[in-house]
């Protein structure tokens, strides 16, 4: 029998629990199952990770790493919110059209926290928050704090959406369709709100 490295080894392990964990759901998918998926001893499932819930947490990471966050700027600076904003939903609903299986297994993760640990559910979202409004203020922000973690908030419940919408139905040319349309909402919000402040009216309630 060949021989593969711990890394090489603990790879071949997430890549099997994202198949079983679409396939089955978080709560279905044993460690034997992935295991066997992996054509991988068990022993060595647990040689690489502690527990399922380990397991879990580094799917849950990998997957989370691959979802495209940044944005390539214009060079000539002149790049808007409501720009960055459609860059960003756009990549990530174009991710989630290119990897069905892969959005399902981080969907599972994340009820699957929820159910067992909500303080760790709370957390997987506050990554992407971070990391989105992260990639927002990339450009001149002018809206308020609370106005940008809202949009960021609306942005990430159009790819939730739309997301659970595509593996419903598996229509990628209808969800890219509605990606367009959520988009014009998002700027059309953003346009006017940029109006707003310069004629120095205050936030809406």
């Amino acid at each position: 029998m060949a021989y593969v490295s711990a890394e090489a080894r603990r790879q071949q392990l997430l890549e099997a629990a994202v198949r079983v964990v679409a396939r089955e759901g978080a709560d279905g998918a044993t460690t034997r199952k992935i295991a066997d998926e992996a054509k991988a001893p068990l022993a060595s499932l647990h040689y690489c990770f502690q527990n399922k819930e380990s397991l879990l947490l580094a799917v849950f990471k990998q997957l989370s790493s691959e979802m495209p966050v940044g944005v390539d700027l214009p060079e000539d600076g002149s790049a808007t919110l409501s720009y960055v904003i459609e860059q960003s939903l756009t990549n990530a609903i174009r991710w989630s059209v290119d990897n069905p299986v892969r959005v399902r297994a981080m969907i599972e993760v994340t009820l699957w926290a929820e159910r067992n640990d909500p303080e760790l559910s709370v957390s997987f979202y506050d990554t992407f928050l971070r990391s989105t409004e992260a990639v927002l203020r990339q450009v001149d922000v002018s809206l308020s704090d609370e106005e940008l973690h809202s949009v960021v908030r609306v942005a990430m419940s159009v790819v939730d959406g739309l997301s659970l919408q595509l593996l419903t139905n598996g229509d990628k040319e209808r969800t890219l369709r509605d990606t367009a349309t959520a988009c014009a909402m998002l700027k059309s919000y953003l346009n006017e709100r940029e109006r707003n402040l310069s004629a120095g009216c205050s936030p809406t309630a």
